[in-house]
């Protein structure tokens, strides 16, 4: 009976009343659902990809500069497949601060960028 309360618990559900034991068992449950756990704290994404949406066709040649300065181990032809591949992700697994300085910087030059 104590592995099916804590079950019941767990699962944040009621128990199940059947028959005459029905005003008993929901009187314990309605005692148990006073004592509320602490649900864990939801966790903050700590790194994130940023994503280059779509370009301006007038800035794209600054746009293409400004990402083979960002992203490193990326020359100019590399920078310029990605742009013309929008959309498209730049970089995965990007700590928060670089991830929002990538944004600014692409955003910058006209580019549609979002961190997911």
């Amino acid at each position: 009976k104590q592995w099916y309360q804590r079950r019941v618990r767990g699962l944040g559900i009621g128990d199940i009343a059947i028959g005459a034991a029905a005003p008993a068992a929901s009187a314990s449950a309605a005692a148990e659902a006073e004592v509320v756990e602490e649900a864990p704290p939801v966790e903050e994404k700590k790194e994130f990809n940023v994503k280059l949406i779509s370009v301006d066709a007038s800035k794209k040649i600054k746009l293409i500069k400004a990402i083979k300065e960002s992203v490193p181990g990326f020359n100019l032809v590399a920078a310029k497949k990605l742009v013309e591949s929008a959309p498209c992700t730049v970089r995965e697994n990007v700590p928060k601060a670089d991830a929002e300085k990538l944004q600014a910087a692409l955003t910058e030059f006209g580019a549609e960028v979002i961190m997911d």
